[in-house]
């Protein structure tokens, strides 16, 4: 075994233990914001893999298209729709007018 193939076993070491924490922590954090940046970084650690399989252009693609626009609109959406309003009790007062 040469060095080049000692860098490629820790580099894919590193990326498999970073994409597993990071999928585990998408599925187990309860903040939804924490776990959209963490998908972004397993969709990171997954076109780093592309590029230790000499795969440039798979894994241009992959932060480009998910990294880049699946994450942000994921993001966008989660900040539009997480409204967060404060609950305001209704008088019942039209009951008693019908």
């Amino acid at each position: 075994m040469n060095l080049a193939d000692g860098v490629q076993l820790v580099s894919f070491g590193v990326l498999a233990l970073m994409m597993i924490g990071a999928a585990l922590g998408v599925v187990l954090l309860s903040n939804i914001v924490y776990s959209a940046f963490l998908l972004g970084l397993v969709f990171i650690s997954m076109s780093g893999l592309y590029i230790l399989l000499n795969a440039g252009f798979v894994a241009a693609a992959q932060i480009l298209i998910y990294v880049g626009a699946v994450n942000v609109l994921i993001l966008f959406g989660i900040m539009l729709v997480n409204k967060r309003e404060d609950y305001v009790p209704v008088s019942n007062a039209w009951v008693g007018k019908l």
